[in-house]
Protein backbone atom coordinates (compact mmCIF):
# COMPACT_ATOMS: atom_id res chain seq x y z
CA UNK A 1 0.00 0.00 0.00
CA UNK A 2 1.34 3.13 -1.01
CA UNK A 3 1.81 5.66 2.11
CA UNK A 4 2.41 8.72 0.02
CA UNK A 5 -1.92 9.83 0.79
CA UNK A 6 -0.25 11.08 4.27
CA UNK A 7 2.96 13.37 2.77
CA UNK A 8 2.55 17.23 3.32
CA UNK A 9 3.42 17.68 -0.17
CA UNK A 10 5.03 21.14 0.88
CA UNK A 11 7.72 18.76 2.49
CA UNK A 12 10.93 18.18 -0.15
CA UNK A 13 13.83 18.40 2.24
CA UNK A 14 16.88 16.32 1.90
CA UNK A 15 17.08 13.71 4.76
CA UNK A 16 19.74 14.58 6.69
CA UNK A 17 22.80 12.36 8.86
CA UNK A 18 20.88 13.48 11.90
CA UNK A 19 17.65 13.53 10.72
CA UNK A 20 14.10 12.27 11.81
CA UNK A 21 11.69 10.99 9.30
CA UNK A 22 8.44 8.78 9.29
CA UNK A 23 8.84 5.85 7.06
CA UNK A 24 7.30 2.25 6.14
CA UNK A 25 8.80 -0.73 5.12
CA UNK A 26 7.58 -3.15 2.78
CA UNK A 27 8.28 -6.43 3.63
CA UNK A 28 7.95 -8.81 -0.09
CA UNK A 29 8.11 -12.58 -0.01
CA UNK A 30 6.87 -15.63 -0.86
CA UNK A 31 6.41 -19.26 1.21
CA UNK A 32 5.46 -21.40 -1.96
CA UNK A 33 1.90 -21.46 -1.07
CA UNK A 34 0.77 -17.78 -1.02
CA UNK A 35 2.63 -14.32 -1.81
CA UNK A 36 3.05 -11.54 1.29
CA UNK A 37 2.89 -8.21 1.60
CA UNK A 38 3.90 -6.97 5.26
CA UNK A 39 4.01 -3.60 6.04
CA UNK A 40 5.39 -1.29 8.91
CA UNK A 41 5.06 2.04 10.00
CA UNK A 42 7.79 4.33 12.19
CA UNK A 43 6.27 7.42 13.16
CA UNK A 44 9.48 8.46 14.32
CA UNK A 45 12.51 7.02 12.36
CA UNK A 46 15.90 8.31 13.20
CA UNK A 47 18.86 8.64 10.97
CA UNK A 48 21.74 8.84 13.40
CA UNK A 49 20.62 5.77 15.35
CA UNK A 50 18.66 3.52 13.11
CA UNK A 51 19.80 4.05 9.49
CA UNK A 52 23.23 1.55 9.83
CA UNK A 53 20.61 -1.33 10.27
CA UNK A 54 19.53 -0.52 7.09
CA UNK A 55 21.13 -2.74 3.81
CA UNK A 56 23.65 -1.29 1.94
CA UNK A 57 21.36 -0.75 -1.04
CA UNK A 58 19.01 1.78 1.19
CA UNK A 59 21.57 3.05 3.42
CA UNK A 60 23.50 4.27 0.34
CA UNK A 61 20.18 6.42 -0.82
CA UNK A 62 19.06 7.60 2.50
CA UNK A 63 21.03 10.81 2.82
CA UNK A 64 19.91 11.70 -0.38
CA UNK A 65 16.20 10.84 -0.34
CA UNK A 66 13.27 13.51 -0.31
CA UNK A 67 9.84 12.81 1.06
CA UNK A 68 8.13 10.60 -1.38
CA UNK A 69 10.82 8.99 -2.17
CA UNK A 70 11.18 4.59 -1.90
CA UNK A 71 14.31 2.41 -1.89
CA UNK A 72 14.60 -1.25 -2.44
CA UNK A 73 16.83 -3.79 -1.65
CA UNK A 74 17.10 -7.70 -2.08
CA UNK A 75 17.73 -9.83 1.09
CA UNK A 76 19.25 -13.04 0.74
CA UNK A 77 18.54 -15.99 3.04
CA UNK A 78 18.95 -15.55 6.79
CA UNK A 79 20.68 -12.05 6.38
CA UNK A 80 18.72 -10.60 8.86
CA UNK A 81 17.46 -13.62 10.85
CA UNK A 82 20.72 -15.82 10.62
CA UNK A 83 20.65 -18.88 8.35
CA UNK A 84 18.32 -21.77 9.35
CA UNK A 85 20.72 -24.86 11.08
CA UNK A 86 19.39 -28.48 11.21
CA UNK A 87 20.69 -28.28 14.84
CA UNK A 88 18.26 -25.69 16.23
CA UNK A 89 15.84 -28.72 15.69
CA UNK A 90 14.95 -30.07 18.92
CA UNK A 91 13.14 -33.38 20.49
CA UNK A 92 11.87 -35.11 23.25
CA UNK A 93 8.66 -36.16 24.99
CA UNK A 94 5.34 -34.31 24.50
CA UNK A 95 5.32 -34.47 28.22
CA UNK A 96 7.98 -31.73 27.95
CA UNK A 97 5.14 -29.44 27.08
CA UNK A 98 3.47 -27.40 29.71
CA UNK A 99 0.23 -27.05 28.77
CA UNK A 100 -0.55 -25.21 32.02
CA UNK A 101 2.38 -22.42 31.23
CA UNK A 102 -0.06 -19.91 30.82
CA UNK A 103 -1.84 -19.62 34.23
CA UNK A 104 -5.50 -20.50 33.69
CA UNK A 105 -5.39 -21.40 29.95
CA UNK A 106 -5.09 -25.18 29.42
CA UNK A 107 -2.89 -25.09 25.84
CA UNK A 108 -3.08 -28.28 23.46
CA UNK A 109 0.41 -28.82 21.38
CA UNK A 110 -0.40 -28.93 17.70
CA UNK A 111 1.90 -29.93 14.80
CA UNK A 112 2.93 -26.82 13.24
CA UNK A 113 1.63 -24.37 15.63
CA UNK A 114 4.03 -21.63 17.06
CA UNK A 115 4.65 -21.61 20.80
CA UNK A 116 6.65 -19.38 23.11
CA UNK A 117 9.51 -21.48 23.81
CA UNK A 118 8.59 -21.61 27.59
CA UNK A 119 6.30 -24.08 27.14
CA UNK A 120 8.77 -26.51 25.92
CA UNK A 121 11.06 -25.65 28.87
CA UNK A 122 11.47 -29.80 29.61
CA UNK A 123 13.39 -29.53 26.45
CA UNK A 124 16.86 -29.19 25.84
CA UNK A 125 18.71 -26.06 25.27
CA UNK A 126 15.38 -24.04 26.34
CA UNK A 127 14.83 -21.43 29.10
CA UNK A 128 11.79 -21.64 30.59
CA UNK A 129 11.06 -17.74 30.79
CA UNK A 130 11.68 -17.47 26.36
CA UNK A 131 8.86 -15.72 25.12
CA UNK A 132 10.58 -16.54 21.03
CA UNK A 133 8.40 -18.35 19.30
CA UNK A 134 9.02 -22.45 18.21
CA UNK A 135 7.16 -24.37 16.04
CA UNK A 136 6.10 -27.99 16.64
CA UNK A 137 6.89 -29.54 13.60
CA UNK A 138 6.01 -33.11 14.00
CA UNK A 139 3.81 -34.50 16.64
CA UNK A 140 3.33 -38.47 18.05
CA UNK A 141 2.28 -39.93 21.08
CA UNK A 142 6.13 -40.55 22.08
CA UNK A 143 8.08 -38.28 20.29
CA UNK A 144 7.39 -34.20 19.59
CA UNK A 145 9.82 -32.43 17.42
CA UNK A 146 10.28 -28.37 17.65
CA UNK A 147 12.31 -25.92 15.75
CA UNK A 148 14.22 -23.41 17.39
CA UNK A 149 15.21 -21.30 14.47
CA UNK A 150 13.67 -17.90 13.71
CA UNK A 151 10.05 -17.94 11.65
CA UNK A 152 11.92 -16.09 8.46
CA UNK A 153 15.27 -18.06 8.53
CA UNK A 154 14.06 -20.00 5.26
CA UNK A 155 12.94 -17.03 3.46
CA UNK A 156 14.82 -14.70 0.81
CA UNK A 157 12.44 -11.37 0.58
CA UNK A 158 12.43 -7.92 -0.97
CA UNK A 159 12.64 -5.28 1.46
CA UNK A 160 10.83 -0.88 0.56
CA UNK A 161 11.38 1.64 2.35
CA UNK A 162 9.52 4.66 1.71
CA UNK A 163 10.49 7.94 3.24
CA UNK A 164 6.72 9.28 4.46
CA UNK A 165 7.99 12.79 5.79
CA UNK A 166 10.63 14.60 7.30
CA UNK A 167 10.26 15.66 10.32
CA UNK A 168 11.62 18.75 12.38
CA UNK A 169 13.89 18.63 15.02
CA UNK A 170 17.01 16.08 15.26
CA UNK A 171 18.05 12.81 17.36
CA UNK A 172 21.45 12.49 18.53
CA UNK A 173 21.61 10.64 21.29
CA UNK A 174 23.11 7.57 23.18
CA UNK A 175 22.41 4.39 23.84
CA UNK A 176 20.31 0.69 22.38
CA UNK A 177 19.33 0.89 19.13
CA UNK A 178 16.82 -1.24 17.80
CA UNK A 179 16.32 -2.60 14.12
CA UNK A 180 13.61 -1.63 12.11
CA UNK A 181 14.29 -4.94 9.57
CA UNK A 182 14.35 -6.82 13.21
CA UNK A 183 11.32 -5.34 14.11
CA UNK A 184 9.73 -6.04 10.66
CA UNK A 185 10.30 -9.42 10.01
CA UNK A 186 9.97 -10.87 13.76
CA UNK A 187 6.35 -12.88 13.33
CA UNK A 188 5.27 -12.67 9.35
CA UNK A 189 7.54 -16.11 8.84
CA UNK A 190 4.35 -17.63 11.48
CA UNK A 191 1.96 -17.27 8.50
CA UNK A 192 4.16 -19.85 6.39
CA UNK A 193 2.87 -23.93 6.24
CA UNK A 194 5.60 -26.36 7.78
CA UNK A 195 8.49 -27.05 5.45
CA UNK A 196 7.24 -29.33 2.14
CA UNK A 197 4.14 -27.22 2.10
CA UNK A 198 2.36 -29.16 4.90
CA UNK A 199 -0.91 -27.93 6.77
CA UNK A 200 -0.46 -27.11 10.08
CA UNK A 201 -2.91 -28.76 12.99
CA UNK A 202 -4.61 -25.34 14.22
CA UNK A 203 -7.32 -27.53 16.27
CA UNK A 204 -9.82 -26.00 13.54
CA UNK A 205 -11.82 -29.27 12.81
CA UNK A 206 -11.26 -30.27 16.56
CA UNK A 207 -13.02 -28.89 19.80
CA UNK A 208 -11.58 -25.30 18.81
CA UNK A 209 -14.25 -23.78 17.03
CA UNK A 210 -16.22 -23.64 19.95
CA UNK A 211 -17.31 -20.22 21.35
CA UNK A 212 -17.77 -19.00 24.82
CA UNK A 213 -20.82 -18.25 24.31
CA UNK A 214 -23.01 -21.21 22.13
CA UNK A 215 -26.50 -19.42 22.38
CA UNK A 216 -28.30 -18.47 19.17
CA UNK A 217 -26.52 -16.02 16.88
CA UNK A 218 -29.46 -14.52 16.30
CA UNK A 219 -29.74 -13.41 20.01
CA UNK A 220 -26.52 -12.11 19.79
CA UNK A 221 -27.65 -9.75 16.70
CA UNK A 222 -30.97 -9.11 18.00
CA UNK A 223 -29.93 -5.55 18.40
CA UNK A 224 -28.15 -3.26 15.50
CA UNK A 225 -24.81 -2.00 16.24
CA UNK A 226 -24.68 1.29 14.07
CA UNK A 227 -20.50 1.31 15.05
CA UNK A 228 -17.66 0.45 13.56
CA UNK A 229 -15.20 -2.06 14.99
CA UNK A 230 -12.00 -0.53 13.94
CA UNK A 231 -10.65 2.83 13.61
CA UNK A 232 -10.59 5.20 10.52
CA UNK A 233 -7.06 4.49 9.97
CA UNK A 234 -7.42 0.37 9.48
CA UNK A 235 -10.59 1.36 7.47
CA UNK A 236 -9.13 3.55 5.23
CA UNK A 237 -6.59 0.90 4.58
CA UNK A 238 -9.20 -2.13 3.92
CA UNK A 239 -10.92 0.38 1.70
CA UNK A 240 -7.66 1.02 -0.36
CA UNK A 241 -7.13 -2.77 -0.90
CA UNK A 242 -10.53 -3.59 -2.41
CA UNK A 243 -10.42 -0.50 -4.52
CA UNK A 244 -7.71 -1.95 -5.58
CA UNK A 245 -8.60 -6.06 -6.12
CA UNK A 246 -12.01 -5.24 -7.02
CA UNK A 247 -12.54 -4.85 -10.63
CA UNK A 248 -15.18 -2.05 -12.51
CA UNK A 249 -18.44 -2.68 -12.74
CA UNK A 250 -18.58 -5.75 -10.59
CA UNK A 251 -21.26 -8.09 -8.87
CA UNK A 252 -19.98 -7.80 -4.84
CA UNK A 253 -20.96 -10.19 -2.12
CA UNK A 254 -20.63 -8.38 1.40
CA UNK A 255 -20.63 -11.26 3.61
CA UNK A 256 -21.39 -11.30 6.94
CA UNK A 257 -22.39 -7.61 6.22
CA UNK A 258 -23.34 -4.54 8.50
CA UNK A 259 -24.29 -0.94 7.66
CA UNK A 260 -20.98 -0.26 5.93
CA UNK A 261 -19.02 -2.37 3.24
CA UNK A 262 -16.32 -0.12 3.23
CA UNK A 263 -16.40 0.00 -0.94
CA UNK A 264 -16.18 3.75 -1.44
CA UNK A 265 -14.26 4.65 -4.33
CA UNK A 266 -14.65 0.81 -5.86
CA UNK A 267 -17.07 1.02 -9.55
CA UNK A 268 -20.00 -1.00 -8.78
CA UNK A 269 -23.08 -3.23 -10.96
CA UNK A 270 -23.93 -4.51 -7.66
CA UNK A 271 -24.07 -5.12 -4.07
CA UNK A 272 -25.58 -8.17 -1.71
CA UNK A 273 -24.91 -7.28 1.72
CA UNK A 274 -25.30 -10.43 3.67
CA UNK A 275 -25.68 -10.25 7.62
CA UNK A 276 -27.85 -11.17 10.72
CA UNK A 277 -29.29 -8.20 11.40
CA UNK A 278 -32.35 -6.30 9.01
CA UNK A 279 -31.83 -2.89 10.65
CA UNK A 280 -27.80 -2.85 10.03
CA UNK A 281 -28.27 -3.75 6.77
CA UNK A 282 -31.35 -1.47 6.06
CA UNK A 283 -28.90 1.16 6.57
CA UNK A 284 -26.29 0.15 4.35
CA UNK A 285 -26.63 2.78 1.33
CA UNK A 286 -24.58 1.17 -0.87
CA UNK A 287 -26.36 -2.23 -0.60
CA UNK A 288 -28.95 -3.10 -3.84
CA UNK A 289 -29.66 -6.07 -2.53
CA UNK A 290 -29.72 -7.32 1.09
CA UNK A 291 -30.26 -11.05 2.96
CA UNK A 292 -30.37 -11.62 6.67
CA UNK A 293 -29.29 -15.42 7.09
CA UNK A 294 -27.10 -16.68 9.86
CA UNK A 295 -23.94 -18.40 8.07
CA UNK A 296 -23.45 -21.08 11.22
CA UNK A 297 -27.04 -22.47 10.64
CA UNK A 298 -27.69 -22.10 6.76
CA UNK A 299 -24.29 -22.72 5.12
CA UNK A 300 -25.55 -22.67 1.40
CA UNK A 301 -25.39 -19.30 0.10
CA UNK A 302 -28.49 -18.10 -2.18
CA UNK A 303 -26.52 -17.04 -5.23
CA UNK A 304 -26.32 -19.04 -8.37
CA UNK A 305 -23.10 -20.21 -9.40
CA UNK A 306 -20.65 -18.14 -11.36
CA UNK A 307 -22.52 -15.10 -10.49
CA UNK A 308 -20.42 -12.54 -8.99
CA UNK A 309 -16.83 -11.00 -9.13
CA UNK A 310 -15.67 -10.68 -5.75
CA UNK A 311 -16.59 -11.55 -2.12
CA UNK A 312 -15.75 -9.21 0.98
CA UNK A 313 -15.52 -10.43 4.52
CA UNK A 314 -14.63 -7.56 7.03
CA UNK A 315 -13.77 -8.33 10.53
CA UNK A 316 -15.91 -11.42 10.57
CA UNK A 317 -14.25 -14.56 9.64
CA UNK A 318 -13.47 -15.11 13.36
CA UNK A 319 -17.31 -15.72 13.70
CA UNK A 320 -17.60 -18.89 11.34
CA UNK A 321 -17.85 -22.23 13.35
CA UNK A 322 -17.63 -23.92 9.42
CA UNK A 323 -15.30 -21.79 7.72
CA UNK A 324 -14.45 -24.19 4.94
CA UNK A 325 -17.83 -24.73 4.12
CA UNK A 326 -18.70 -21.08 3.75
CA UNK A 327 -15.40 -20.62 1.41
CA UNK A 328 -16.69 -23.17 -0.48
CA UNK A 329 -19.53 -21.86 -1.06
CA UNK A 330 -17.72 -18.52 -2.10
CA UNK A 331 -15.91 -20.22 -4.43
CA UNK A 332 -18.84 -21.93 -5.76
CA UNK A 333 -21.06 -18.73 -6.51
CA UNK A 334 -17.73 -16.49 -7.91
CA UNK A 335 -17.24 -16.03 -11.41
CA UNK A 336 -13.65 -17.69 -12.82
CA UNK A 337 -11.19 -15.11 -11.83
CA UNK A 338 -13.08 -13.90 -9.36
CA UNK A 339 -12.12 -12.59 -5.87
CA UNK A 340 -12.59 -13.70 -2.40
CA UNK A 341 -10.93 -10.90 0.06
CA UNK A 342 -11.31 -11.39 4.10
CA UNK A 343 -9.66 -8.78 6.18
CA UNK A 344 -9.02 -9.02 10.00
CA UNK A 345 -7.25 -6.95 12.60
CA UNK A 346 -7.20 -7.89 16.39
CA UNK A 347 -10.32 -6.68 17.88
CA UNK A 348 -13.44 -8.89 18.01
CA UNK A 349 -16.23 -9.93 20.39
CA UNK A 350 -14.24 -12.75 22.16
CA UNK A 351 -17.81 -14.80 23.12
CA UNK A 352 -18.79 -15.12 19.71
CA UNK A 353 -15.51 -15.65 18.09
CA UNK A 354 -14.20 -19.71 17.84
CA UNK A 355 -12.35 -20.61 20.33
CA UNK A 356 -9.15 -21.48 18.27
CA UNK A 357 -8.51 -17.33 16.88
CA UNK A 358 -7.91 -16.28 20.64
CA UNK A 359 -5.11 -19.02 20.81
CA UNK A 360 -3.17 -18.10 17.98
CA UNK A 361 -0.89 -15.18 17.24
CA UNK A 362 -1.86 -12.57 14.82
CA UNK A 363 0.24 -13.92 11.73
CA UNK A 364 -1.22 -17.44 12.63
CA UNK A 365 -4.64 -16.37 12.02
CA UNK A 366 -3.53 -15.23 8.24
CA UNK A 367 -1.75 -18.82 8.17
CA UNK A 368 -4.93 -20.48 8.89
CA UNK A 369 -7.49 -18.49 6.98
CA UNK A 370 -4.91 -18.92 4.08
CA UNK A 371 -5.21 -22.60 4.42
CA UNK A 372 -8.89 -22.58 4.66
CA UNK A 373 -8.96 -20.93 1.60
CA UNK A 374 -6.38 -23.44 -0.10
CA UNK A 375 -8.27 -26.39 0.65
CA UNK A 376 -11.64 -24.45 -0.42
CA UNK A 377 -9.55 -24.64 -4.11
CA UNK A 378 -8.71 -20.68 -4.23
CA UNK A 379 -5.79 -20.03 -6.29
CA UNK A 380 -3.32 -17.25 -6.44
CA UNK A 381 -3.18 -17.33 -2.90
CA UNK A 382 -1.81 -13.66 -0.82
CA UNK A 383 -1.32 -11.84 2.26
CA UNK A 384 -1.10 -8.27 3.37
CA UNK A 385 -0.66 -6.71 6.80
CA UNK A 386 -0.36 -3.29 7.58
CA UNK A 387 1.03 -1.94 11.41
CA UNK A 388 2.54 1.01 13.32
CA UNK A 389 -0.01 3.76 12.47
CA UNK A 390 -0.30 6.00 14.94
CA UNK A 391 -3.88 5.67 16.06
CA UNK A 392 -6.30 8.85 14.61
CA UNK A 393 -6.30 11.23 17.87
CA UNK A 394 -10.49 11.32 17.21
CA UNK A 395 -10.78 7.31 17.50
CA UNK A 396 -12.46 6.65 21.16
CA UNK A 397 -9.39 4.62 21.89
CA UNK A 398 -7.21 6.96 21.44
CA UNK A 399 -6.13 7.43 24.93
CA UNK A 400 -5.72 3.82 25.16
CA UNK A 401 -3.20 2.88 23.06
CA UNK A 402 -0.77 4.82 20.53
CA UNK A 403 -1.23 2.50 17.63
CA UNK A 404 -3.99 2.17 15.00
CA UNK A 405 -5.77 -1.22 14.54
CA UNK A 406 -3.55 -3.42 12.46
CA UNK A 407 -4.77 -4.59 9.51
CA UNK A 408 -4.84 -8.27 8.20
CA UNK A 409 -5.80 -9.67 4.77
CA UNK A 410 -6.02 -12.95 2.77
CA UNK A 411 -7.34 -13.13 -0.67
CA UNK A 412 -7.57 -15.58 -3.41
CA UNK A 413 -9.16 -16.09 -6.87
CA UNK A 414 -11.43 -18.63 -8.51
CA UNK A 415 -9.10 -20.76 -11.06
CA UNK A 416 -9.76 -19.80 -14.78
CA UNK A 417 -10.72 -23.08 -15.57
Amino acid sequence: MNASSIENPGEDKVLDSQGLAAVTFTLLWSDGRAEHEDQMHFETFSVWREADFLPAAIGSRLLEMRAGDSAEAVLSVGEVTGCWDAARQVAGSPAGFNRSYRRGLDVEPRAGRYYPQGFFHGFQEIVRESIVPARITALDEETMHVDLNHPFARFPFRVVFHLDRVLPGSDRRGGRCSSPLDELVRFPGLAAPLQGGLDTCYGDALQAMVRMDERDDAVFYSSPRMLQHLDARALETINALYRRLISKDADVLDLMASYDSHLQGCSLRSLHALGMNADELQANRAATARVVQDLNQAQTLPFEDAGLDAVVCTASVEYLTRPQGIFSEVLRVLRPGGVFVATFSNRWFPTKAIQVWSELHEFERVGMVTQWMQHAGFSGLQTFSSRGWPRPKSDPHAGETALSDPVYAVWGYRPMV
